[in-house]
C-alpha cells in the first residue's frame, strides 16, 4: 500500500495514499476537519499520557498523537481500516492496533455503510452494505491494556455509543485524565420505531444521559460551537428536521493518578 506525508494541525503524518479519501485529505489539510478534536487532543496529550482511540478509522488521529503521547491503543474493528491502519504500523512503534470492536459482548456485528472503509461503519443496524463479526473488548479489558495513566480516551463509535453506557461509566477512574465522546443522535434515531415525534424525543433523552454519564469527570460546558448543553440539545437536537453529532468533552477534576507500579484496581474493573 502507497504512502505519503500530509501535514495538518502542526504535524506531518504519513498517511495511506488511497483515492478515495484524498477529497477528504484536502479539508484535513485545510484545518477544516474536526479542528476541536485536535484542540482538546493537544492540550491533553503528553510524554506521560497514554491515548486510547476507539474507533481510529484510517489513523489520522491516532497517528498525529502518537508524536504527542506516550503511547497510542487504536480499537478498530473496521476490516478495511485495520488493514490501512497496520500498513502503517511500522512507521509508528508507539501505535498498537487492537483489532476488534468496544463492547461487552465476546463478538459484535459490523454493519458497513458505503463499504467498508467508510467513516460511517457502525454496530448500528444502519449498514447498506455487507456485515462482518469482529472480537469484543470490554472497557475494562482496554484499560488493563493501557496500563497505569494518565489516560485519555476518544471514543467515535458511530451512534453505537448509545448502547454503551455501562462499558462507558467504566473510564470514570482516577487514572483517566479525559474522554472525548463522539455522539451521533441521528443515527441512533435510525434505529427506532414509533412516531418521530417520539423517536426524536428518545434520542434527545439518550443524548442527555451520556453527556451526564461520570461523577469524577466534569463535562465541560461548551458543545462544539454552542456555549452550553442545553443550546446543543436544543438547537441541534430537539427543533431541528436532523439531530447534529457533536463532541462531548470531559476532563478529570482531581489530577490523574501516576505510577509505574501495575494498578490492581483498575485492571479488575
Amino acid at each position: 500500500m502507497k504512502h505519503f506525508d500530509i501535514t495538518y494541525q502542526g504535524e506531518t503524518i504519513t498517511l495511506a495514499d488511497l483515492p478515495e479519501y484524498r477529497k477528504f485529505y484536502r479539508k484535513l489539510e485545510s484545518g477544516a476537519w474536526e479542528p476541536r478534536t485536535f484542540r482538546a487532543l493537544s492540550d491533553q496529550l503528553g510524554p506521560d499520557v497514554t491515548y486510547i482511540d476507539i474507533g481510529g478509522w484510517i489513523g489520522v488521529t491516532p497517528f498525529w498523537a502518537a508524536r504527542r503521547a506516550k503511547r497510542v491503543l487504536v480499537l478498530e474493528p473496521d476490516p478495511r481500516c485495520r488493514e490501512i491502519l497496520k500498513s502503517l504500523l511500522p512507521l509508528y512503534p508507539n501505535v498498537t492496533l487492537i483489532e476488534g470492536a468496544l463492547t461487552s459482548q465476546p463478538h459484535l456485528k459490523l454493519n458497513a455503510v458505503e463499504g467498508f472503509g467508510s467513516s460511517e461503519t457502525s454496530a448500528l443496524p444502519i449498514g447498506d452494505g455487507p456485515s462482518v463479526e469482529v472480537e469484543g473488548f470490554s472497557m475494562a479489558k482496554l484499560l488493563h491494556i493501557a496500563g497505569p495513566g494518565p489516560l485519555f480516551v476518544k471514543i467515535d463509535v458511530e451512534g453505537y455509543e448509545y448502547a454503551l453506557a455501562e462499558e462507558l461509566r467504566k473510564l470514570d477512574h482516577p487514572q483517566v485524565k479525559g474522554v472525548q465522546l463522539a455522539v451521533h443522535p441521528a443515527l441512533y434515531e435510525k434505529t427506532l420505531g414509533g412516531p418521530r415525534i417520539f423517536r426524536r424525543g428518545r434520542s434527545l433523552v439518550a443524548t442527555l444521559r451520556l453527556a451526564c454519564l461520570f461523577g469524577r469527570l466534569a463535562r465541560q460546558a461548551a458543545v462544539g460551537k454552542f456555549p452550553s448543553l442545553v443550546t446543543y440539545l436544543s438547537q441541534d437536537v430537539a427543533f431541528t428536521p436532523k439531530p447534529r453529532g457533536a463532541d462531548l468533552l470531559f476532563l478529570n477534576r482531581t489530577p490523574p493518578l501516576q505510577s509505574s507500579a501495575p494498578d490492581h484496581t483498575l485492571a479488575a474493573l
